[in-house]
């Protein structure tokens, strides 16, 4: 129940104020950069200042935007972007995405709210482990949630209906709350004598980020904007966080300027690597569909999000193209 609760990010709102600023002009510079190169390569130039997004076009003519776990939308202002794009919001708790078009005022045609079921897990799965967890000795918590796992893993989503019809996706923060609502139920316990548990949590969370990023390729034609949990601490180091953010921006800033072809970009920077479950998954899987040849990265930078009263994160915000 506790963990439930705290899904709920609607306390944080103030709070998040100039972190959801920075993010959602990230996303709409981001937009329009995608179709100012398009546009450069159609009429055969180097650069157009004059170039913009139109607000003015019909409802139908305007780019369709995924956002992955929206929930409340509270790191994102829609109503930013809501003259530029229609919006699909994406949630497993309905009630949570369909408040959030409500608050904006957008209507159905501005903004569908659908779950697309990509990493299902049922709420009694998570609320059973917690009885589990109560007397429950480590092989028997690591072989319930390996069957969790394999019960979802057999679920192949279709997305019929949906395949490539996204022209951008945005997934801020969700790649680490895919099995939350497990992991934070071993919150202060000792995983040393939990290691078939905490081992089988590493492969669950590799699992769900994998389909998390095939149900993002499948689903989207032009870019992906994601922002990935890098590093926790507590807010008294917010100045410390900020120096990790501003070495990743200009390590990332020199590392795509001077890229070739040919060049493999690094999993990390200046020894800076992800220490966030899910969210390190994730980016594994961004990395890899780079050196695949699938999507190229565009800009990569840090930020400080500052999730809680006990923890700020340290966010790597990034932009792919898919090829």
């Amino acid at each position: 129940e506790k963990m439930i609760e705290t899904e709920n990010s609607d306390p944080m709102r103030t709070a998040w104020t100039d972190y959801r600023q920075t993010l959602t002009s990230y996303v709409l510079e981001g937009i329009e950069s995608y179709y100012r190169r398009a546009h450069l390569a159609r009429q055969g130039k180097l650069r157009d200042q004059a170039f913009t997004l139109e607000a003015d076009v019909p409802l139908e003519a305007k780019p369709v935007v995924a956002i992955w776990g929206a929930g409340r939308c509270n790191d994102l202002d829609l109503e930013m972007l809501a003259p530029y794009v229609r919006f699909v919001l994406i949630d497993r708790t309905m009630e949570d995405i369909q408040a959030a078009r409500a608050r904006y005022g957008l209507s159905e045609a501005q903004c569908v709210c659908v779950d697309l079921r990509f990493w299902e897990i049922y709420e009694e799965e998570e609320r059973f482990f917690e009885t589990l967890l109560a007397n429950g000795d480590d092989l028997h918590l690591s072989e319930y949630l390996r069957q969790v796992m394999e019960s979802v893993a057999e679920q192949q989503p279709t997305f019929a209906g949906y395949e490539k019809a996204f022209d951008f996706s945005v997934v801020c923060g969700l790649a680490s709350q895919l099995n939350a609502r497990f992991a934070g139920q071993l919150y202060g316990k000792d995983l040393r004598r939990l290691p078939r548990t905490a081992a089988m949590m590493k492969e669950m969370n590799v699992q769900a980020a994998g389909r998390l990023m095939d149900a993002i390729m499948v689903t989207t034609s032009g870019a992906v904007f994601a922002a990935n949990e890098i590093y926790a601490a507590l807010p008294a180091r917010e100045e410390r966080l900020a120096e990790y953010a501003q070495i990743w921006t200009e390590e990332w800033e020199q590392l795509l300027t001077a890229k070739t072809e040919t060049q493999i970009l690094p999993e990390d920077v200046e020894g800076i690597t992800c220490q966030v479950a899910g969210s390190r998954e994730f980016e594994l899987h961004l990395m890899q569909a780079q050196k695949a040849g699938k999507l190229v990265f565009r800009h990569r930078s840090g930020c400080v999000w500052p999730f809680s009263e006990e923890k700020y994160y340290f966010m790597d915000v990034l932009t792919a193209y898919f090829i």
